[in-house]
């Protein structure tokens, strides 16, 4: 572990990916891009075991793409990314994380996915100082952290889960069962869908968290069935994920109590295994591979292109935050010493990505974007996603 991935320190270029052009609401930097013989290093600490390993994985992806479309540079530096797993603990993930920082002398670390790793992180990275930029991890509490050099380039949980709760209110069901994994992630998404569905009258008729790594959902799934709620929120990730639609299907929950989540419970990771027990559950999220915008369409297509199947949220999370990353090191010639020119320039940028029109908060250095209600439904031969409605610009409360 923390050797340099092969396949992903390749200078190859990528023909057919390199067509990929993202609109961008942006300005072209000062001057001409700095030429440096010394490689910018990346250090990527995400999930690539256990429950959540694909969404490690697809994030590392969609890094991936990006740096092969601009020939594994940024702003004019030749652009390393070495990985480690952090194994979805605290413990791993911050022992990996000296290890970037400290042996390996990364300039940026992207990542986690976890929040538990990512709150456990937060110590150690405002003492080192080192650019961060958040790829997965969505707990709540990190949006108030205010890092100076940190920011996070994908959802808050709030961000996705909260506008949910009230449009399940009006449009679905006005009483629910909440279930969510029992870790700091599940509790917070349940947490803030229940918020806007309570305020606007909804009831919660149980609250059931499963162990993280549940496989055998019958027990919390007879309980369900006992109630009979009209609708259920959902939070599971990955394996727990597939597991729980299916289990939720074969239990004939399917035509009794609407199936809604957080964007991990049916994405295009987890369809492979879930197959027809998604169809019809609907979800809410930043992103969805079927929004028909020319940014998207390129995105996607350069995506299937180099990796055979559609992006999800975690691989656009991956591309959009190299492409941040990118765009805010050019103001700077690629010279990551200066990061209070960086940080600022970061928090100025306004970029059309392929999940929509994104702009940082300068005070939360939270993203401010779309978040898109979706519906399972099948399309020709696969299963996907298909936004129903759109909600703009969604940003997280301030503290009081």
């Amino acid at each position: 572990m923390g050797q340099r991935d092969k396949t992903l320190t390749k200078r190859k270029f990528v023909q057919g990916a390199g067509a990929l052009s993202i609109p961008l609401a942006w300005t072209s930097p000062r001057g001409a891009r700095a030429q440096s013989a010394t490689p910018l290093l990346i250090g990527v600490l995400n999930t690539f075991s256990r429950a959540f390993s694909p969404y490690g994985e697809a994030t590392l992806n969609g890094l991936n793409l990006y740096l092969e479309q601009n020939r594994w540079t940024m702003a004019g530096r030749k652009t390393e990314i070495i990985r480690e797993d952090d194994e979805q603990t605290p413990q791993a993930g911050l022992q990996k994380l000296r290890k970037l920082i400290e042996s390996d002398k990364v300039d940026i670390i992207c990542g986690p996915l976890a929040s538990n790793v990512a709150l456990a992180m937060v110590d150690y990275m405002r003492q080192s100082k080192c650019l961060w930029f958040v790829t997965g991890a969505g707990v709540t509490e990190l949006t108030w952290t205010r890092l100076p050099y940190m920011f996070r380039s994908t959802l808050s949980n709030w961000q996705v889960a909260n506008p949910m709760g009230g449009w399940a209110y009006d449009n679905v069901a006005r009483a629910a069962v909440l279930t969510g994994s029992d870790f700091a992630t599940g509790r917070d998404t349940v947490a803030a869908f229940k918020a806007s569905f309570t305020a606007k009258g909804g009831k919660v008729l149980k609250e059931i968290f499963p162990p993280l790594g549940t496989t055998d959902f019958s027990a919390y799934l007879a309980d369900i069935r006992g109630i009979s709620p009209p609708a259920t929120y959902n939070f599971y990730g990955g394996t727990d994920s597939v597991r729980f639609v299916k289990q939720y299907a074969e239990y004939g929950l399917k035509s009794k109590s609407r199936l809604i989540g957080y964007n991990s419970l049916l994405d295009n990771d987890t369809f492979p295994g879930q197959g027809s027990a998604a169809l019809d559950g609907l979800s809410s999220s930043i992103y969805c591979d079927t929004l028909d915008t020319p940014a998207n369409n390129a995105f996607v297509e350069s995506y299937r292109a180099k990796f055979k199947a559609y992006p999800s949220n975690f691989s656009e999370s991956g591309y959009t935050t190299a492409l941040i990353i990118d765009r805010a090191l050019q103001t700077v010639g690629g010279d990551v010493t200066r990061k209070d020119e960086i940080a600022d320039a970061t928090l100025k940028l306004q970029i059309t990505a392929a999940r929509g029109p994104i702009r940082f908060n300068p005070r939360t250095h939270q993203l401010v974007q779309n978040v898109y209600v979706r519906k399972v439904v099948r399309l020709g031969n696969r299963i996907a996603n298909v936004p129903i409605v759109t909600i703009p610009e969604v940003q997280d409360p301030e503290p009081t």
